[in-house]
């Protein structure tokens, strides 16, 4: 198949995932239903496939991450951690608005898939005080969640970004932390400001005891806390007779969490709210969603979907900066995934990034990528965020696009500059 055709297969693709859901088909049963065509149109080995479905560390280890990740939020909501956390963080914070994009910040420094929904379990209360949308709480969230993962080293997709550029994490870090702070701009002109403008809600901040709230927020969310400490800082070893740290794997940090917590409930015999916690996390509604998003990802990058794309674009002579940007942007798109368009496009775009590798184009392609997976219609957070609050997946990418369009061009402006 030439260039052009397979392009124009990744488009319809595309299309059918945006479309459907529009009939009322489920998000879910649309992503599956766009990967089944691109699998069809552009003729992949099956074999491989049901090898990648069968695989445990890229698929169903992260399935088993996210039924983790809803648990650990279920059993803290039953044990009255949540709660806590919330009114902690409401006294310290300037506004009810601060405090909720905190919490939704908080969490995003965790790289657990789906854990925009995490957040948005935190912030609901918060959410119906302040009479919130349902686009507007989706929007807040959403955005405040994915402030992080340019830079921060415990997500998959900088480790893997460095690697490819043969950069060190530290350089890596160090010149792509002003992303963050862009979002964080972003964020506030396009988002929280003109929902907070009109909401015009403030309250008194406490004048004592904020020591007090300090230790209530450490102990309520010492779950969380726990999980990040596992996975950034890890635990004591002996090697060698010095003892060093060894980092836990998120898999591992999230199930040791999660027993302790259902221990606690089992501990004081509250069996019920035990079992109410393992059944939401295993909601068909998450978990097939879930399936569908990493389905998707096999198909995208079994197909060859981006060398496809990448044919395109030098068959017609399309600069180097709109390559850097609409790779990645599209795979991120196709994928909702950062580690996919990490791993699908960055190794094409090795031409365009130069040697020694210009950090202005590394920024560029990744906060390019990043756009499409904060657009993509199968972002695991975005769905199951907005299927939380109950609002429309694509008013709620129409309501953030200002802020990623904003980031990208500032982007844009400096590598061009």
């Amino acid at each position: 198949m030439n260039a052009n055709l397979g392009f124009l297969m990744i488009l319809i693709s595309i299309i059918i995932i945006i479309v459907l859901p529009r009939f009322k088909i489920h998000i879910a049963i649309a992503i599956m239903v766009g990967a089944l065509f691109l699998l069809s149109v552009l003729g992949a080995d099956w074999y491989k496939v049901l090898i990648d479905l069968a695989n445990w560390h890229n698929f169903w280890r992260i399935i088993v991450i996210v039924f983790l990740s809803l648990l650990i939020v279920a059993l803290m909501e039953k044990i009255g951690y949540l709660n806590m956390m919330v009114d902690s963080v409401k006294s310290l914070a300037a506004s009810l608005g601060a405090s909720m994009v905190s919490i939704s910040a908080f969490i995003g420094l965790l790289p657990m898939p789906g854990g925009a929904y995490v957040s948005a379990r935190l912030v609901d209360s918060l959410a119906n005080e302040m009479k919130l949308s349902p686009l507007e709480a989706t929007s807040l969230n959403y955005w405040f969640r994915h402030l992080w993962e340019y830079w921060w080293p415990l997500y998959t997709g900088v480790i893997v970004a460095s690697a490819i550029f043969e950069v060190t994490i530290p350089d890596f870090v160090i010149h792509m932390f002003f992303l963050t702070i862009l979002a964080i701009l972003g964020g506030y002109i396009f988002i929280y400001y003109p929902i907070m403008r009109k909401k015009n809600i403030k309250k008194d901040r406490i004048k004592n005891g904020k020591s007090r709230e300090f230790g209530k927020l450490l102990y309520s969310s010492w779950p969380i806390l726990a999980v990040m400490l596992l996975t950034l800082l890890g635990v004591p070893w002996i090697q060698n007779g010095r003892i060093v740290l060894h980092r836990v794997d998120l898999f591992y940090s999230l199930l040791s969490v999660d027993i302790v917590l259902l221990l606690m409930l089992v501990h004081n015999k509250r069996y019920k709210d035990a079992v109410y916690g393992l059944r939401f996390a295993l909601k068909p509604t998450f978990l097939g969603v879930t399936f569908a998003a990493l389905f998707m990802k096999i198909a995208v990058l079994q197909t060859n979907s981006m060398q496809y794309t990448y044919q395109f674009f030098n068959m017609y002579g399309i600069p180097p900066f709109v390559v850097i940007i609409l790779l990645p942007y599209l795979a991120g798109l196709m994928t909702g995934v950062t580690v996919a368009y990490v791993a699908a496009t960055f190794p094409l775009l090795l031409p365009y990034i130069g040697s020694p590798p210009s950090f202005t184009a590394i920024a560029l392609a990744y906060a390019s990528g990043y756009a499409g997976h904060l657009s993509s219609p199968v972002h695991l957070c975005l769905v199951l965020s907005a299927q939380h609050f109950k609002a429309d997946v694509y008013k709620v990418i129409k309501r953030v696009s200002p802020a990623i369009i904003f980031v990208v061009a500032i982007v844009l402006a400096i590598y061009l500059i």
